[in-house]
């Protein structure tokens, strides 16, 4: 995906584990070649590790080096000669030998840039949000978050946010670097399959027969659960029974007991009949349950910038979210707040998005985003060139 004199700018696989990363890359790849001309040439670099990551990525070029390993000899090798010598040698020659010109979001490199790195360097921080929310992590989580986001702070050229709360929050983590924040909001691209189950299917695999809502968030403790098991239950009462498909990872690493908890939660609601759990799906079926959804969900208490609600606008679908600053910031077209903390009010405004449901109108609003969305797309792209330009002048 090269075009003739493209700057060639590193990257490194997102965790295998983290599924928000590699969907941010891979929508950043897709933005960068709808650019005329392709100015702009990611290089994926990455361990012997990751080959199901490396997968999601076919069209990429991807340098695969053991330095990247951890806690192999290259790996710990490559380590002791950073730290003797204040510099990563070792990675800064492989790139040099790959004729990088740019490191982008370099964190996953696992690298800090030294006094005598030549190339340019570009940090990328989702969000800030253990400063707001702390008890979510514990102290020894905080405590390393600081310092490595201090680290990205004050060592790279330019640093990118995804929202102007997260710019503002790093004009207060650290005021004397907030200079080198540059805002990149991305989108998502519209989730597509031609191999994508019918509605009958769907409903025949996952055992459900009623119109639904589609939460597709990691079961995680801030993504917050537990205010849509109490609004399905306020539902009850009222004599609706309306259907939440839940989809995501059911670990959290920073509270293993977390899902166990939550779903002792939804027995006590009353609402297992209702809130079901699918889990980490085929994205063929993914993409159908997002197609027939009355509405998507992201309930959450604090965001970076929200996958889901980028993949609602981009696929012109209802959701409803919580009255967050981040989601007003991002303002979907079609979208119904809600008080995070407030189960009435979801009650409130998921009644709300079901009566206003119309599948002849939902299709027809899928067909306007998805012809919006190429100019969303090389606008996210243009931003990034200007940032790369910037960078280079």
């Amino acid at each position: 995906m090269s075009g003739v004199d493209a700057t060639r700018v590193a990257f490194a696989l997102s965790p295998g584990s983290w599924l928000g990363g590699r969907n941010y890359q891979r929508n950043l790849f897709a933005a960068l070649q709808s650019l005329p001309g392709t100015p702009i040439h990611p290089v994926l670099f990455t361990g012997f590790r990751d080959d199901g990551a490396v997968q999601d990525f076919p069209e990429m070029e991807i340098v695969r080096t053991a330095v990247l390993d951890r806690n192999t000899p290259s790996w710990l090798a490559r380590k002791i000669v950073a730290k003797t010598t204040s510099e990563d040698i070792v990675l800064r020659r492989l790139l040099q030998r790959n004729h990088i010109s740019v490191v982008s979001h370099s964190f996953h490199l696992g690298f800090h840039p030294g006094r005598h790195f030549a190339l340019k360097t570009i940090g990328w921080i989702p969000d800030f949000q253990h400063l707001h929310m702390p008890e979510f992590f514990g102290a020894e989580r905080c405590r390393a978050l600081d310092r490595d986001f201090r680290l990205i702070c004050r060592q790279c050229d330019i640093v990118i946010v995804s929202s102007e709360i997260a710019r503002a929050d790093m004009r207060v983590f650290s005021p004397e670097n907030a200079h080198k924040a540059e805002l990149l909001r991305f989108i998502a691209n519209p989730a597509q399959s031609i191999d994508a189950p019918s509605l009958e299917d769907l409903k025949r695999l996952y055992g459900f027969s009623t119109p639904y809502f589609l939460l597709p968030n990691q079961f995680w403790m801030h993504k917050n659960h537990r205010v849509v098991l109490s609004a399905l239950r306020n539902l009850k009462e009222r004599g609706k029974s309306y259907v939440v498909l839940a989809t995501g990872s059911t670990k959290d690493f920073r509270d293993p007991s977390f899902f166990s908890s939550l779903m002792q939660y939804a027995a006590q609601c009353g609402v297992l009949d209702s809130f079901r759990v699918l889990g980490q799906i085929p994205y063929d079926h993914l993409v159908g349950l997002m197609r027939h959804a009355v509405a998507f969900m992201n309930p959450s208490l604090f965001e970076g910038w929200s996958t889901s609600v980028e993949e609602a606008k981009s696929m012109g679908k209802q959701i409803v979210l919580s009255d967050i600053p981040v989601h007003r910031e991002q303002a979907p077209e079609r979208g119904f707040y809600f008080s995070a903390q407030d189960p009435d009010a979801l009650t409130a405004a998921m009644i709300a998005a079901y009566d206003g449901f119309d599948a002849r109108t939902d299709s027809e609003m899928q067909d306007v985003a998805l012809s919006r969305f190429p100019a969303r797309q090389q606008e996210f792209g243009e931003i990034y060139r200007r940032i790369i330009e910037r960078l280079k002048a």
